[in-house]
């Protein structure tokens, strides 16, 4: 006859091979965009586009945004999974002679990595993504904002970024359009 503790001990190790054999199954239901070397969380695309930038101090000098062609950078994406993103833009300079007889020198934007930007993803397709407060290094300024957009189902971005970069007095809105 067997004792108690030889029943328990059998117990234990039908119990834990049912566990083992079933955690090897987690990924079963992934797609093989999910399971593959290029994960969805490492997924990352690239935008080509133009910002937009208001400077409130120059405005009515500038008559309209200034205009610079560049790439934003979103990583840790995939249209169809809400999670957060990052994303990385390149820095620009408002260098018009006006803006640098007024502030003695350019207003030079450096790049920005803003981490943990909120993305929900659309049934629909595309979706929304946000960062209420972010507070970055940008180049030689600490830099302080939020950022909020869309991206269409058919993979198009577009945000817009208010920020103070460094002691600035004045928020600075730059739009990202494709």
């Amino acid at each position: 006859m067997y004792s108690i503790r030889t029943i328990y001990r059998l117990f234990c190790a039908l119990c834990m091979g049912i566990m083992l054999v079933s955690c090897t199954q987690d990924n079963v239901h992934m797609s093989d965009m999910e399971t593959s070397a290029g994960t969805w969380e490492t997924y990352a695309q690239d935008f080509s586009g133009e910002f937009h930038t208001t400077v409130p101090v120059v405005q009515e000098y500038l008559q309209g945004p200034v205009v610079v062609p560049t790439k934003v950078r979103i990583e840790n994406f995939h249209i169809e999974h809400s999670g957060h993103i990052r994303v990385l833009t390149k820095g620009f300079a408002v260098d018009d002679p006006f803006v640098v007889g007024i502030l003695g020198m350019p207003i030079e934007i450096g790049d920005m990595v803003i981490e943990q930007v909120e993305y929900a993803a659309f049934p629909s397709g595309g979706g929304y993504l946000m960062k209420k407060d972010f507070d970055i290094q940008a180049g030689n300024y600490r830099t302080r904002g939020s950022l909020e957009g869309t991206i269409s189902k058919e993979g198009t971005l577009s945000f817009v970024m208010k920020y103070y970069p460094g002691t600035m007095p004045f928020e600075i809105v730059t739009e990202f359009r494709q």
